[in-house]
């Protein structure tokens, strides 16, 4: 077996583990191209984390304000320390979309994605809700601190050194 085809086996001996996969449900898992994909063929999806920047909020009972964040590891996972105090469904409903566009743009080997900005659900008091925030995705490499960028395009902060 090849030293590639050994690293890759061991990425899915470790998936099994982390999911509690048995022998049968990891083949099953295994049958789905797009799996085989994610796992073999797309470094990328594990070198990212997703943070969600507050660009508009307005009347937001859970208090967000425009600069706070939402961080979310490779694995859709909320890491609390880096996401502000109340954490509302609402606005954490959100992310499922926009993590999963992110996903496939790493599986295709890109780096945007056709839609990244999301609002909450909350429609805001002029149309019978309470208050209102926008959203915008970019992805960080993991372990490196969240800056917001000066260029509000950029999807992909690129890694840095420090």
């Amino acid at each position: 077996m090849s030293n590639d085809r050994e690293a890759i086996e061991r990425r899915w001996k470790r998936y099994q583990e982390l999911l509690g996969y048995t022998d049968e449900e990891l083949a099953i898992f295994r049958s789905f191209p797009q799996n085989r994909k994610a796992i073999e063929d797309s470094p990328d999806m594990v070198k990212y984390d997703y943070v969600f920047d507050i660009i508009e909020a307005r009347n937001c009972i859970a208090e967000y304000k425009v600069g706070d964040y939402f961080r979310v590891d490779p694995f859709g996972f909320l890491m609390k320390e880096e996401c502000p105090k109340n954490l509302c469904t609402g606005a954490i409903f959100g992310f499922k979309p926009l993590i999963g566009y992110a996903w496939q743009a790493l599986m295709d080997g890109s780096q945007y994605l056709f839609h990244r900005t999301i609002r909450c659900p909350d429609v805001g008091v002029e149309r019978e809700g309470s208050g209102e925030i926008t959203m915008k995705l970019y992805l960080v490499p993991r372990g490196q601190k969240w800056v917001r960028p000066k260029d509000p395009n950029i999807m992909r902060i690129e890694p840095t050194n420090s």
